[in-house]
């Protein structure tokens, strides 16, 4: 989490819908990834999580939109908490400048590589080789996760389940990657956990 962020006191009854922690989310993806936004939102309801964007722009396009949001929050509301981008390496060409200025703004983000897909298919089996966006994306749909963009109602119920094995293969990679001396989020990789962590921190936070 990058200091530059605004934080409001962590000892917030989740009673009062004004007290939840605040969490805005822009997605590249139109489908698969708000809906599973929408997941996390039926899960951890002491966090109030926005979405305010969805498929539109690439990488560096969506952290600007999240900058100028936090601009207009920072100058209106000052009262909110983390704003987060999620988004592919797809076949995108900006992804260092997208990071960078990420870094710089304070905006939270998860990338994955090849696509979000991947962080899918890793709630219910290994890859750990480098692999087109196609390929796994076949695959979510062979294994009944996805139909099309969207994610199914099979795999809406066990995803939660299964998160922590998602987790660890990504958490892996991540450290595998750093090892050989490659970008943490090499093909293949997902970032996704992070964001999904935050939640649950928020949450074990305002139920307290």
């Amino acid at each position: 989490m990058n200091k530059n962020n605004r934080h409001r006191k962590l000892n917030r009854s989740p009673k009062n819908i004004d007290q939840r922690h605040v969490v805005a989310v822009l997605t590249e993806g139109k489908v698969t990834e708000p809906e599973y936004v929408k997941i996390l939102k039926s899960i951890y309801r002491e966090v109030n999580i926005k979405i305010i964007n969805r498929g539109k722009g690439s990488p560096k396009t969506l952290v600007n939109k999240a900058i100028n949001y936090q601009s207009k929050l920072d100058n209106s509301n000052p009262d909110y908490d983390e704003i987060w981008c999620i988004f592919d390496v797809d076949e995108h060409r900006d992804i260092e400048g997208a990071i960078q200025e990420s870094r710089d703004s304070g905006i939270n983000i998860a990338i994955s590589n090849p696509c979000f897909e991947l962080w899918l298919v890793w709630h219910y089996q290994d890859q750990t080789g480098s692999i087109h966006r196609h390929a796994i994306q076949s695959r979510a749909k062979k294994l009944g996760i996805t139909d099309g963009k969207k994610i199914t109602a099979k795999a809406q119920k066990e995803l939660l389940d299964r998160y922590n094995d998602a987790k660890t293969r990504a958490k892996e990679l991540e450290s595998k990657h750093e090892g050989d001396g490659s970008k943490s989020w090499k093909n293949p990789s997902s970032q996704v956990w992070r964001f999904v962590d935050r939640l649950a921190l928020f949450s074990e936070v305002g139920d307290g």
